[in-house]
Formats: structure tokens, sequence, C-alpha cells
């Protein structure tokens, strides 16, 4: 009879302890709450010093690989990291080295032509096609730095422009230069000045002036005291006539 009770109280001895041998190999794989209950540990985590940002602001961003082994080609290699606005664009995407134990940060600058809505904006890191996570934060587009860079641009532009009409100017001063007195540039060649030269107006009448005025005068005057002489040689022949009869 003792030696059953003793045999049965061995067996309850070593059943007890498997079953703490087996507790503490399960606990090192899953997490224990405050309340007792198991949690499952994540692979890969992700997280921003920040949760909202505004435009021109540093955005740092940490994690780790929780199995991380350096000696396996299939968990050492690097986390692809992604930002993605709230139209659902990537905006940047890179790749992010591991260190020797796992972990992994950058900085990335909230600046550019792509950051430009308000919004949560998504940043998720991966590695392989099994192992992701993403956290979330608010960006804000400053208004005032956005201001000056429009300001900042059109001055460019304007300033581009005036060199450029300067240059112009200068091109056609000095070839402006090189024409001759009487000439003018225009459309980058050398032409001829107009000039308003008064032309006499030939109305066919008898000249006014000079030499042929007087030669004019003199034949008219010829001409006048003809056709008085045959005027008086008519008027005579009539009155000679009329005595005969």
């Amino acid at each position: 009879m003792k030696s059953i009770l003793l045999l049965a109280l061995s067996v309850i001895i070593l059943s007890q302890g498997f079953g703490l041998a087996y507790a503490v190999h399960v606990s090192g794989h899953l997490a224990v709450s405050d309340e007792g209950t198991a949690e499952t540990k994540p692979i890969i985590t992700i997280s921003t010093d920040s949760a909202s940002y505004e435009t021109g602001e540093v955005i740092n961003v940490e994690g780790i690989i929780s199995d991380y082994n350096e000696s396996d080609p299939f968990k050492n290699f690097d986390v692809t990291l992604r930002i993605i606005d709230p139209k659902n664009n990537i905006i940047n995407i890179s790749q992010i080295p591991l260190s020797n134990i796992g972990s992994y940060s950058t900085s990335i600058t909230a600046e550019g032509p792509l950051w430009k809505f308000d919004g949560d904006y998504t940043v998720s890191a991966s590695q392989g096609s099994d192992r992701n996570a993403s956290t979330t934060f608010t960006f804000v587009v400053s208004t005032t730095l956005a201001d000056e860079e429009a300001a900042a641009e059109a001055e460019v532009v304007e300033a581009e422009a005036e060199a450029e009409a300067e240059a112009e100017a200068a091109a056609e001063a000095a070839a402006a230069e090189k024409c001759g007195e009487g000439t003018h540039l225009e459309n980058g060649v050398c032409v001829l000045d107009e000039t308003e030269a008064e032309v006499p107006v030939s109305t066919g009448s008898s000249p006014s002036t000079g030499f042929n005025s007087w030669i004019y005068s003199i034949s008219f005057t010829i001409l006048i005291a003809f056709a008085i002489m045959i005027i008086l040689y008519l008027i005579s022949r009539a009155s000679r006539n009329k005595s005969d009869d």
C-alpha cells in the first residue's frame, strides 16, 4: 500500500514539473500582459517621433525586427520604407539597412512639391512580403513657407526676364553701332533712313520762273499782237469793200 502511494506521488510531481517547464518555454515566445493574458509579439515595429508635422520639419522614423538573425539570409536584408499621402500617392520610398541587433532608423524632411496635402500620412515598413508594419501622422502644409517659395520663384523668373531683355538691348545697340551714317538698324539689318524731299508738282501750265517763263511770256505777247493785226486787217478790208460799193 505504501509503495502504491509513493508511485502515485512521484507521477504527480513529474507531471507538475513537466507543466512548469512547458510554461517557461511558451513564455519565451509570448508576451504576458498585466492581466496575465498572452499576446503575440510583433515581428516588425515602426514609430515616429511625433504625431504631427508641418512643412520643413524632420520626421524621425525607427523600428526593430524582433526575430532578426544576422546569419540568416532570409532575415537580415534591408527594410523598405514608404510614405503615402492622403490621396494614396507614394511620395517617398527608401531602403533602410538594419543594425547588428535588427533595429533601423532614418530621418525624412517634409518638404518638396509632393508634400502638398493636409491630412493623415501613412509611413510603412516592410521586410519581404509577410513582414509589414505601419503608423500614421498628421501633416499640415505651412502657408507661410509656401508663399515664400512662390515669391522666391516669381523673383527668379522676373530676374531672368530682365536679364534676357538687357541682353537683347545690348545686342541691338552693338549692332546699331556698326550701321553707317544715314542708316539705322531694323530687324537686325542696317537699312537707309527715309527722308521727305519736296518735289515740285507739275500741273501742265506754263513755268512761272526762270528762262522758260521769260520765253513763254514773249511768245504769248507776239501771238496777241499777231491776232490784233489780223483783226485790224479784216476790219480794214471790210471797210474798203464797203467804200467800193
